[in-house]
């Protein structure tokens, strides 16, 4: 028969156990684990598998900024993501497109400010006209320093968005396959496929990705402008909208909307929700233009969304927060992750627990 000290302690091992499993999303070791295992570097599943949220993801390395802000790096360059890194962000996202020699530029649109195509140029082309604009194999070098120096802590996470293309610059629409089949190489070469998640707007993109690298997950994003019909985004834009035939449609109805955005358009939440399962995605994201208004409409419905995602099985992320008041806004909806500047997001957010505590929990 178990003495009352026994069972006290017994109690308290089942709590404490309890307590680590919540914390660390599951993922406390077992005595029988494999020695190779428990030294290696954090992965974008211990991130996903965090009990903790929302975890601040560094929005384009420290945040937006086309050199309007000169105190701040440019955004999506080697500076911004290795600052984005060193002042706390466990996880960095920045845009990627195809330059016409088969590069990865890191940018945000694939055409600049005159409209001249990223792929009617080469690399060098580019840099020379911008010579900020990094590679993605400079980029990825830089999460990976940061992965190795955090160890078994959480660390150089990469989220990488392939950015759907432009009617401008993809007319044909061909150029999305073209895209993956650079970006998937790149990461692998650089040892980080387990380190990186690809996120997009474009269903079809993810859809490729899922056929090209099946392991590195992926995040379906959701813009408020995808819920509205074609003459309320003609009238918020100012843009035709023009129904497409979209090669790789995925059941969905596609638009070009002026000469800057196609996308697919989405029924209802629920919609979007089922195109993300379909997909196998991991996550969703929720823009500001989708959750706000849906708050400000009917209350409740923004948190009901996330409450829904996550029934799914979806972890959920939220952009962009620029200031303390959005990221309390988007901390309410019970998000996960939230695409912030840094180090304001890095600052509010909890603390992340130490994966060599949660690893070291044995139960005897």
């Amino acid at each position: 028969m178990k003495t009352k000290a026994s069972k006290i302690r017994f109690l308290s091992v089942i709590w404490f156990g309890a307590l680590a499993f919540s914390l660390c999303g599951g993922i406390a070791s077992s005595a029988d684990e494999p020695a190779e295992d428990k030294d290696k570097r954090s992965t974008a599943e211990d991130f996903l598998q965090l009990g903790v949220r929302p975890i601040a993801i560094g929005h384009h390395g420290v945040g937006p900024n086309q050199g309007e802000n000169p105190a701040l790096p440019i955004e999506n360059t080697v500076d911004s993501v290795d600052q984005a890194y060193g002042q706390g962000a466990r996880v960095v996202e920045v845009d990627v497109q195809l330059t016409q020699d088969g590069k990865l530029a890191v940018f945000h649109n694939d055409f600049l400010s005159d409209f001249t195509c990223l792929h009617a140029l080469t690399l060098a082309q580019l840099q020379q006209r911008l010579p900020y604009v990094p590679e993605l194999r400079d980029v990825l070098k830089v999460a990976r320093r940061f992965n190795k120096q955090a160890g078994d802590d959480l660390g150089g996470i990469l989220i990488i968005e392939l950015k759907a293309f432009s009617p401008l610059c993809d007319p044909a629409d061909e150029l999305e396959q073209t895209l993956v089949s650079a970006v998937v190489p790149e990461v692998r070469k650089a040892k980080m496929a387990d380190q990186v998640i690809f996120d997009s707007f474009s269903p079809a993109l993810l859809y490729l990705a899922a056929q090209t690298a099946p392991e590195i997950p992926r995040e379906l994003d959701l813009s408020g402008l995808q819920l509205l019909t074609p003459a309320q985004i003609q009238a918020i834009t100012g843009l035709p909208v023009t129904i497409i035939d979209k090669k790789n449609s995925l059941g969905l109805t596609w638009a070009d909307i002026g000469p800057v955005y196609r996308l697919p358009g989405y029924a209802s939440p629920l919609q979007f929700l089922a195109t993300g399962m379909a997909l196998n995605a991991r996550i969703v994201g929720g823009e500001m233009d989708f959750l706000a208004p849906a708050e400000q409409q009917q209350p409740g419905s923004g948190a009901a969304f996330v409450a829904g995602a996550h029934s799914l099985g979806l972890r959920v992320f939220a952009d962009p927060a620029g200031s303390e008041a959005d990221w309390d806004f988007f901390a309410s909806l019970g998000v996960d992750a939230i695409y912030s500047v840094i180090p304001l997001g890095v600052r509010l957010q909890p603390a992340i627990p130490d994966r060599l505590f949660c690893r070291s929990l044995v139960f005897e």
